[in-house]
């Protein structure tokens, strides 16, 4: 009984402080409810942050499909560079040394 004692005293206690920083702001509950509210309502209105966020996720999606596209071609043709090479090399070498 003792601890329930001491968990309601320390909640109070938590509550006072939190009373204390919201009348050192000068904020009443209304004011921090109405800027809380207008926080949301910004985030869910037409353009809002919600779907700004959804917007540069399905541009990161696309970017990352072309991306591995990119690599693959760029995989592919360095592959033949590299299978043609020693040819290359080879025939350079000579014509230098000509």
């Amino acid at each position: 009984m003792d601890n329930f004692c001491e968990e309601h005293t320390k909640q109070v206690f938590i509550i006072a402080r939190v009373e204390q920083k919201l009348d050192d702001i000068k904020l009443s509950f209304e004011e921090i409810k109405s800027r809380m509210v207008d926080h949301i309502n910004e985030g869910e209105r037409p353009g809002g942050i919600r779907e700004r966020v959804f917007a540069i996720e399905k541009d990161i999606s696309a970017l990352k499909k072309a991306m591995w596209a990119r690599v693959s071609v760029a995989g592919v043709i360095g592959g033949l560079i590299g299978a043609g090479s020693a040819d290359a090399v080879i025939e350079l070498i000579k014509w230098i040394m000509k």
